[in-house]
């Protein structure tokens, strides 16, 4: 029984883009096929369905879903998107596994900057609560905490893994 028939409408559209995508992002076939509970065959059958439907100008490729499904790969992956500061008090975000890249320089760099920008804020005492329900306007202070710990939760396991490696080296 072909792929199309075992799956309703809506998921075998869905299930065709999220293999597709995956594989343009050179994901493994083995790999979508796990993440999505489906067979390799089925996902090697999604993704010629879906190209066949861009080729015959039923869909069009659309970088908006192929960044959609990258970012959803990356979160169940274990990565998170965080938010940071610049010191001109602008905010921007990236991915902790960027981070967790850079040079210990930068991240220390990133580390002052972040911390300072959350200790001087006037609503930073606000902040070490816990969040209120609903709409909670210090959310991206809160994001900056958070931040903060990360870079140097990340900062210490390097320091660990610095004095582990010059000892085994003694």
């Amino acid at each position: 029984m072909p792929f199309q028939e075992r799956q309703g409408d809506e998921e075998r559209e869905y299930l065709e883009e999220a293999c597709f995508y995956l594989s343009e992002l050179h994901e493994s076939h083995e790999d979508i096929a796990s993440g999505l509970k489906i067979s390799e065959s089925q996902v090697v059958e999604a993704i010629q369905d879906y190209r066949k439907k861009i080729e015959a100008g039923k869909l069009a490729y659309d970088e908006n879903a192929k960044e959609f499904w990258g970012k959803l790969l990356r979160e169940n992956g274990g990565d998170e998107k965080i938010t940071l500061v610049d010191d001109k008090g602008r905010y921007y975000h990236g991915w902790k596994s960027q981070f967790e890249k850079m040079a210990t320089e930068q991240l220390v760099e990133l580390l002052i900057v972040n911390k300072r920008y959350s200790d001087a804020h006037p609503l930073s005492s606000f902040s070490k609560t816990q969040p209120t329900v609903g709409y909670d306007p210090i959310v991206p202070l809160r994001n900056i905490r958070r931040t903060v710990a990360l870079l140097d939760e990340i900062l210490q396991k390097r320091e660990l893994k610095e004095e582990k490696e010059s000892r085994s080296k003694a």
